[in-house]
């Protein structure tokens, strides 16, 4: 990151707020850092004397400022926060500079899954989480590099430390959503080839969002999957009844379940069957011929 960061308010251009830091500003003054030549930060409370060509964010009820009465609000009633803004106004042609293979589905699945939920977090929607445990959110990590009382630390170090640790967020978030957008495609591409209702790949990635959403007609018949797994063999997954349950609409033969290795072999009479899970949702074997009687014993289960 070739970020500056500076106590002279003249020599910025880029300004947030002081003070207390959160994953608005944060991800901002990230996200700015990548379009804007020679980035340098300035940290204040008032920004009135700025240089004019300074980008002035979550501070100074400006453009790109949220505290203001005037507030764009997205269609699900969200309110945008500072990165949301940034997002909408640059957002992108920063994407169109990567050249991916669809500008607009690598926008939206950036803004879906990390500018959304800053959006929503920054204007006090928390979402209810029922557990048994303490779940640390992207506001809390953040939270974590801000000084605490009795550290003798300049908040501005602690800022950049959350701003490059947002930069790795960012840049591995596009790599992985490159990949999915990438999958699909590759995934609609092999519904064609498939037989017995069986899709199998040539290596894994992620399939499920293509095949719940795929216009295919035969996505809606392939039953189950099988991929090359990275611990060597195949494995086999049947389908869930839907794209968001865990229920499996195909299982194992129940006598099959738990088992592994020679004992699983004998009840099945499949030679190189490795493993079926106790719950059914995934089945190993050496061979993708064995892989694929797996598949068919989950298919034919009236079980």
């Amino acid at each position: 990151m070739n970020l500056k960061l500076t106590k002279n308010l003249k020599e910025a251009n880029l300004v947030t707020h002081g003070t207390t830091f959160h994953p608005d500003d944060v991800f901002s003054t990230m996200f700015l850092s990548k379009i804007k030549e020679n980035p340098v930060v300035c940290r204040v409370t008032d920004p009135t004397d700025a240089n004019q060509d300074a980008i002035i964010y979550d501070v100074g009820f400006g453009k790109f400022d949220h505290h203001g009465p005037d507030t764009e609000v997205r269609e699900n009633g969200i309110k945008y926060c500072s990165f949301g803004l940034l997002w909408k106004e640059y957002g992108k042609g920063y994407i169109e500079s990567l050249k991916p293979m669809d500008v607009d589905k690598l926008w939206n699945a950036i803004d879906e899954k990390l500018v959304m939920q800053i959006d929503a977090i920054d204007n006090g929607i928390f979402p209810e989480i029922k557990a048994d445990f303490h779940l640390s959110d992207l506001d809390k990590i953040i939270d974590l590099f801000n000084e605490t009382w009795d550290e003798a630390v300049d908040n501005d170090d602690q800022f950049m430390i959350a701003v490059n640790l947002a930069e790795i967020i960012f840049d591995r978030l596009l790599v992985k959503e490159t990949a999915r957008l990438k999958a699909n495609i590759i995934i609609e591409d092999l519904i064609d080839k498939t037989e017995d209702d069986i899709l199998i790949l040539e290596e894994y990635m992620p399939y499920e969002e293509a095949l719940w959403h795929s216009t295919n007609p035969k996505a809606k018949n392939i039953k189950v999957v099988i991929f090359p797994s990275k611990r060597g063999g195949y494995s086999i997954k049947p389908r869930t009844v839907s794209e968001d349950s865990r229920d499996l609409a195909y299982i194992f033969s129940k006598e099959f379940l738990g088992l592994h290795d020679e004992e699983l072999a004998k009840i099945s009479g499949i030679p190189t069957a490795r493993f079926v899970h106790a719950s059914g949702f995934l089945a190993c074997s050496n061979t993708l011929e064995d892989a694929i009687l797996l598949a068919k014993n989950a298919i034919n289960n009236k079980e």
